[in-house]
């Protein structure tokens, strides 16, 4: 059964190599060469991680799982195909993993900043910092990207570091006890925490807010948001809010698969949050579901362990320190414990493919 797996991050190598050696027939669309984890984006940012803990070169892992890279970027679906930019790739299903882009939310300027969506961007910022040695950044946006990312900063630079954040607390998707929280170790670390604070434009030296008022900086950082893939947007696909819906065995339509962050899946009242840890899981489960099919069993149905109202993460906090939240409870002692369990999962992660 040939199976066309479109983006090779977390989500998509994952479901390939779980189903290797199988029944299946995998091609794998990514124009990159190397599988790349973002969880360590803030890590590499700040020095305390290097390029090799954090990537895996795609070539001798799809060798060594007898899997096809088509390194080509995925143009559209037609008919039982991908079409690609040079090649077309034919296929019995089609797992779209494409992930997110960066949201700019139209702000003006916006578009100018440094971001750590990718690791070219992260390349970008990393050179930028040991090269400008800035005094003042600004990172917009209070997610766990910006929080771990304003935390190692804070640590490893000797720099004003800010967190800029729309609505009325930092880590917004978690509960108020762990927003709390994090809101007293990054005061503790000395960095500026503004919430409330609408950004309406980011200039070369300085951040417009929606009250008249700005602030000066050397560095803007963005992690305000994500947003479908252009792939993801072209597609003629049922979608909610952008994103592909897919049904409780992560089905787009027919013989299409979806899952990661390009993906929204509400199983049973929990809709699943954009995180690694979902990414994993929902692999696992459709490299299951492909199998069973290969083998003329039915599929089981997806259950969602991260949900939005029951968050799980392990958030670091620069230092060697990090915190763990399980729904409404945040775990935040021992912290160089918590933080080996994060280290050890990330980079074990990557080790996978290697």
């Amino acid at each position: 059964m040939k199976v066309a797996v479109i983006g090779g991050g977390v989500a998509g190598a994952e479901l390939i190599r779980v189903a290797s050696p199988g029944p299946l027939e995998f091609t794998l669309i990514e124009p990159k060469r190397q599988i790349e984890l973002q969880a360590l984006y803030p890590e590499y940012l700040g020095g305390l991680a290097r390029i090799q803990e954090l990537t895996a070169p795609l070539k001798p892992f799809c060798e060594r799982v007898g899997a096809a890279h088509v390194q080509e970027k995925a143009l559209r679906l037609e008919g039982k195909a991908v079409v690609c930019e040079k090649s077309k790739v034919e296929f019995d299903y089609v797992v779209v993993a494409t992930g997110a882009t960066q949201n700019y939310f139209g702000i003006k300027g916006a578009e100018n900043t440094f971001s750590i969506n990718t690791l070219e961007d992260t390349k970008k910022a990393r050179r930028f910092v040991e090269d400008a040695n800035p005094e003042r950044i600004m990172i917009m946006g209070s997610g766990l990207t910006g929080v771990e990312a304003a935390c190692i900063l804070a640590e490893s630079l000797d720099a004003s570091i800010y967190i800029i954040e729309a609505r009325d607390g930092v880590l917004p998707q978690f509960s108020p006890q762990t927003s709390q929280l994090m809101e007293k170790a990054l005061s503790k670390k000395g960095v500026n925490i503004l919430t409330s604070t609408q950004v309406c434009e980011v200039k070369e030296d300085c951040i417009l807010f929606g009250d008249g008022t700005c602030l000066d900086c050397d560095m803007a950082i963005w992690t305000a948001g994500v947003k479908p893939s252009q792939f993801v947007q072209d597609l003629m696909l049922p979608k909610k809010n952008g994103w592909i819906l897919v049904d409780s065995y992560l089905i787009a339509q027919d013989n299409i698969f979806a899952m990661g962050d390009c993906a929204w899946v509400e199983i049973d009242g929990k809709l699943a949050t954009k995180t690694g840890l979902e990414a994993e899981r929902q692999a696992k489960h459709i490299a299951r579901s492909l199998t069973r099919l290969a083998e003329g069993k039915p599929m089981e149905k997806y259950s969602v362990r991260a949900s939005t109202d029951s968050q799980v993460a392990l958030i670091s906090l620069g230092c060697d320190c990090a915190v763990g939240v399980v729904g409404k409870m945040c775990i935040g002692a021992p912290t160089r414990l918590i933080y080996s369990l994060k280290s050890l999962i990330d980079k074990s992660f990557i080790k996978r493919f290697k």
